[in-house]
């Protein structure tokens, strides 16, 4: 089931990994790696295959504003909202 986590913006709730607040020091530690970016890829090849080890991306639904909560999806895919904490998990639950 996808849940409003924005207006415009859904997440799958049985994709979700875990949420976290933005006080969180691994919060820090994204902000470092992404900075400056929107989405960032990581292709790591072996034996010279084509063979993508993993992939990691950011997605920044904030429309500008402050960072509120972190979303991580089983994917791989890192979500920042502007929306507290509390209320996206408690969105996540109730579609649970």
């Amino acid at each position: 089931m996808f849940v409003p986590i924005t207006k415009d913006s859904y997440v799958s709730a049985e994709r979700v990994h875990s949420v976290v607040p933005q006080e969180f020091i691994q919060f820090r530690r994204i902000k470092k790696i992404f900075q400056g970016n929107d989405v960032l890829t990581e292709e790591e090849h072996r034996n010279d295959d084509d063979h993508i080890k993993g992939t990691t991306s950011l997605i920044d639904i904030t429309y500008g504003r402050s960072v509120e909560t972190v979303i991580y999806m089983d994917s791989g895919q890192i979500i920042l909202t502007s929306v507290d904490t509390q209320k996206v998990i408690d969105k996540i639950r109730h579609s649970r």
